[in-house]
């Protein structure tokens, strides 16, 4: 049998079998290590479904990934057979091949939007975001409603229980779903630990080197010197260019390139005035640059270059193009350069093995470690690939670094959220019996139901167990169980007679008082006499005893496992709360939707506080400055350390009677609001100049232009949500106002 091909290309089985399923006309879920090639499988059905005159939705999790995939399409169908939706961005939407972040998907579908219609297949990237802690019900929500007869095609990096979650997709949507996993790679990988002292090495050798320093140390003194990333990139430069530092720290990413720039060049003359034309292609002429891009471009002249989501739109092409042309050789980066783009390298590494969640430091997980260092190895250029992770020997025994295994990912769970947008849109759309089945669907009632039919099959094994053991007495494992009473009441009068022995000064002490607080912990135990067994009996406990308190224990764990599990019908009881939440402030009349219901349905951000803000008269005592500065206060989430220039620019008083409002019926987490970041946008919807607003904050560029886009984005849904003309005239001109130069959207 010949091997297959697709465009000239051999396929690897794994390929196969998924292009085999879709030609079958089934919904496919793909789960590969990164860099094995799964985009081949999207391309493969997006152009068969193109060739047969059927349209295409393909969606992403971050908008980088979504506008790269538009750029590598409009390449390969054309401008006119691909368009894009990403909330900021709206381009060719009716498109045969429509790209778009899942957020405008799950809208699209959570209102039966009739542009579904004629869509023939789904492809969701990075399918696993459905584990994500803020973003995950989307992809959940989408997976539940997308229409029945639209085939399903799910990319993801290795999953844990990827047959868990295919069942879960098989059950709601009553089809056969075809599950194609790959372990291996293509390019090997290699996994180190570094410090300056050891060099490359694996974990026990890393644990070796450490416990024999410490045992020949000298004095007290902290043996271990530290370990820069500078270290590193000497001990791998020779061999293992180009390569990814993956740094939890923005500032951090451009600190340490700018490090590296001083020592070292990695391009000749001839690269150097690529690097240069690049610039002025997209920058124009360097007496209109900005200080970041020039700093940038001398980075980039050396082949170093840093990149995070607090770049400049046009800085972060600027690096991307030039990291594919492979004129970046050391990139420092955050985590959300490892999300579905591909650029792979020939290392990864890591500055450290901790990240900042938000809320404190923790360990990377396994799946995040394997998702990074994936981008290691460039199919048809490496033999291997490489990760290395930075360790600090002076904090081994606090904070030992993590021993990642791939057999140990995490697992897939539910992150389902009920918004009050989505108690809004299923009620205009669903019966109160469909809406029950609605939420019977979701992941997390689907893993509820099994994780509790197998703990309470287990606890029904272990009594059966217990009940073959009758013939053990109740005391088993207590202190009145002479086999346990007596060998402890014989270390109690050792004890004793310890603390007798030390005299009343000694007695006094730390170590000495701790012994007295022990002794009475223990006579509180033995006070009870224990039960008089005879000496066959007690033979015959000792012998069984432990299997006993074995199994015990075990049904403990289990009956805390099953009492742990939520309350099954716990959506259906939020929804309900939420329902009256809403009757409250007058968005339903029972079961029907109020024209500020039907307005909130269609604000996907803060739907609470915009719509009480379109039905007060506040946007009537502002300009139209003023406006665009109030609206980006309500869907600002401050970084930690973001600091503003004080100013006020409108009277927050009667916004914040609103929240007040809104959270006396719904909770103080129900509203989000931050008038600090209204200063900014009032200046740039003023007139103001990037560099003379930069001057009142101390966010970086990117995130100002990002405070900009989604602005204008929320304003976008209001414009889609309200039926008066003359609101929809003003927040187009407000739109208009902020759409412009830097915070303009760039070519695509």
């Amino acid at each position: 049998m010949s091997k297959r091909t697709y465009h000239e290309m051999d396929l690897d089985p794994f390929q196969e079998e998924a292009l085999d399923a879709i030609d079958a006309g089934k919904s496919v879920i793909v789960a590969a290590p990164t860099g094995t090639g799964k985009t081949l499988v999207a391309d493969y059905l997006i152009e068969k479904a193109m060739k047969d005159h059927l349209r295409v939705i393909y969606t992403a999790p971050i908008k980088a990934l979504s506008n790269q995939k538009f750029r590598d399409f409009k390449k390969q169908f054309g401008e006119d057979a691909v368009g894009i939706m990403t909330g900021d961005v709206v381009l060719n939407p009716t498109a045969p091949l429509l790209i778009m972040t899942t957020e405008v998907f799950r809208n699209q579908v959570i209102t039966e939007d009739p542009n579904l219609e004629f869509v023939s297949h789904i492809v969701f990237d990075e399918i696993h975001w459905l584990n994500d802690e803020e973003r995950g019900t989307v992809w959940e929500e989408s997976i539940i409603l997308a229409p029945p007869k639209m085939k399903i095609l799910g990319l993801s990096a290795t999953i844990a229980n990827a047959r868990h979650l295919v069942d879960w997709i098989e059950s709601i949507r009553h089809e056969e779903v075809a599950l194609i996993e790959e372990h291996n790679r293509v390019v090997p990988l290699e996994y180190y630990y570094y410090t300056k002292d050891t060099g490359l090495v694996d974990y026990d050798q890393l644990w070796r080197y450490y416990r024999r320093k410490l045992k020949d140390r000298i004095n007290d003194d902290n043996p271990f010197g530290p370990t820069t990333h500078l270290d590193l990139i000497r001990t791998i430069q020779r061999n293992h260019l180009p390569a990814l530092f993956f740094v939890f720290s923005r500032k951090q990413c451009a600190l340490k390139a700018m490090e590296l720039a001083n020592i070292a060049n990695y391009l000749r003359p001839h690269e150097r005035k690529v690097v240069e034309e690049k610039f002025i292609h997209i920058f124009g002429q360097e007496i209109d640059w900005s200080s970041s891009t020039r700093q940038l471009r001398r980075l980039c002249s050396k082949g170093i270059a840093f990149h995070h989501a607090g770049l400049l739109p046009s800085q972060k092409v600027v690096v991307e193009e030039l990291f594919l042309e492979r004129l970046i050789k050391v990139l420092y980066c955050t985590e959300t350069f490892s999300v579905g783009i591909n650029y792979p390298v020939k290392a990864v590494c890591f500055d450290s093995l901790n990240k900042y969640d938000g809320r404190n430091f923790r360990p990377l997980a396994n799946h995040e470690f394997f998702q990074m260092s994936g981008r290691a190895g460039r199919r048809g250029l490496d033999e291997k690939g490489f990760s290395f992770a930075i360790v600090d020997l002076a904090y081994m025994e606090k904070s030992p670094p993590p021993k990642f295994q791939l057999n140990r990912l995490e697992p897939l769970t539910s992150q389902f959220r009920l918004t009050y947008n989505t108690v809004l849109n299923l009620t205009a759309t669903l019966t109160q019996a469909q809406i029950e089945i609605y939420f019977q669907k979701s992941f997390s009632a689907y893993s509820y139901r099994l994780s509790s039919e197998r703990l309470h099959s287990e606890l029904a094994q272990i009594q059966q167990k217990l009940e073959e053991t009758q013939h053990l007495c109740d005391e088993v494992g207590s202190f009145t169980c002479p086999i346990k009473h007596h060998p402890k009441r014989k270390e109690l009068e050792r004890l004793k007679k310890a603390y007798h022995s030390l005299g009343p000064r000694k007695q006094s002490r730390v170590y000495g008082r701790e012994m007295a607080r022990k002794i009475r912990a223990w006579e509180k135990l033995l006070s009870q006499t224990p039960k008089s067994c005879d000496f066959q009996r007690q033979e015959n406990c000792h012998v069984q005893s432990k299997s006993y308190l074995k199994l015990k224990l075990q049904q403990q764990e289990l009956q805390n496992a099953v009492a742990a599990l939520p309350e099954e019908h716990a959506f259906l009881q939020e929804f309900e709360y939420k329902k009256n939440h809403l009757r409250q402030l007058g968005y339903l009349r029972g079961d029907e939707l109020l024209p500020r219901g039907t307005c909130a349905s269609r604000i996907y951000v803060q739907e609470l506080l915009v719509t009480e803000l379109i039905y007060s008269d506040v946007f009537q005592q502002l300009d139209d400055d003023q406006l665009n500065a109030l609206i980006s206060s309500i869907d600002f989430e401050a970084r930690k350390n973001d600091m503003f220039h004080r100013t006020t620019v409108f009277d927050s008083t009667p916004v914040k009677e609103i929240v007040e409002y809104i959270q006396s019926i719904c909770g103080q987490d129900s509203v989000r609001y931050d008038p600090r970041v209204a200063g900014i946008t009032h200046a740039w919807s003023q007139g103001s100049t990037f560099v003379e607003v930069q001057a009142l904050c101390n966010l970086d560029e990117g995130d100002i232009i990002s405070v900009f886009r989604r602005t204008i984005d929320l304003m976008r849904q209001m414009r889609e949500a309200v039926s008066d003309s003359a609101l929809r005239n003003r927040l187009k001109a407000c739109m208009d106002k902020l759409d412009r130069d830097e915070a303009a959207i760039m070519e695509l």
